[in-house]
């Protein structure tokens, strides 16, 4: 999908989650310290917070 604003042109893809979260991601490695987190201390005490720019 494309769409031009004033003087800019905008292009949305989606993409696939493997893209995003995929194991050529360091995600995979996130989650499997958050699993051994959660078996130490319970699933109630981990949380990941995440901030987007």
């Amino acid at each position: 999908m494309e769409w031009t604003t004033d003087e800019l042109s905008h292009r949305y893809e989606p993409l696939p989650v493997g893209a995003v979260l995929g194991h050529e991601t360091h995600w995979p490695h996130v989650f499997a310290v958050m699993k051994a987190l959660a078996g130490r201390f319970g699933g109630d005490g981990v949380r990941l917070v995440v901030a987007f720019d």
